[in-house]
């Protein structure tokens, strides 16, 4: 899936942070007003705080944001808007070094996050990517939601429909009689 990237305040400069000693540290604080976390799905009304500490090499990042998403209710299909949660701590990696400008050894992380060549760490991959591992798996638009009908479609939130259901089903007949006897 290829996301086209939207520019967000996300992006935090570390030029400075990069030429300090190992373990110094920036805080900040951050609000976006939409996340793109995938074609149809966006992180509303984000808000969240940061805090970067320099290691060897490049810079941890240790977040801490909510933001609330708009989900499809696994019961009913109304809009479901969830409160998301999302707390990481993940390591930046320089790609050039910050006092000569010669590049930096690959990590051997499977996936790592890089910092741009510009000094520059955009947060906002990060964000997405914990954003999607804290969806609910089973969205509700409210904990007591009755869902569709079955037999009509209609939604039951809305008012019982007038369908008859029948509880029976002939293929466990036998097994309650054997209850019976």
């Amino acid at each position: 899936m290829h996301l086209d990237k939207q520019m967000t305040d996300l992006k935090f400069n570390v030029a400075q942070l990069l030429r300090e000693e190992v373990g110094a540290r920036r805080n900040y604080t951050f609000t976006e007003n939409a996340l793109p976390l995938d074609d149809d799905m966006t992180l509303r009304q984000l808000d969240g705080k940061v805090r970067f500490t320099r290691t060897t090499t490049g810079v941890l990042a240790d977040a801490d944001a909510a933001g609330i998403v708009e989900l499809p209710c696994i019961r009913c299909l109304n809009p479901a808007h969830q409160q998301l949660h999302i707390q990481f701590q993940d390591e930046f990696h320089s790609r050039i070094e910050v006092n000569t400008g010669m590049p930096l050894p690959k990590p051997d992380e499977e996936d790592p996050f890089f910092i741009d060549e510009s000094h520059l760490l955009d947060l906002g991959e990060a964000l997405r990517e914990y954003a999607l591992l804290e969806m609910p798996m089973q969205p509700l638009c409210r904990p007591d939601c009755k869902g569709l009908c079955p037999t009509c479609g209609a939604d039951r939130n809305q008012g019982e429909c007038g369908c008859v259901t029948d509880e029976d089903d002939d293929r466990f007949a036998v097994l309650k009689s054997l209850l019976n006897d």
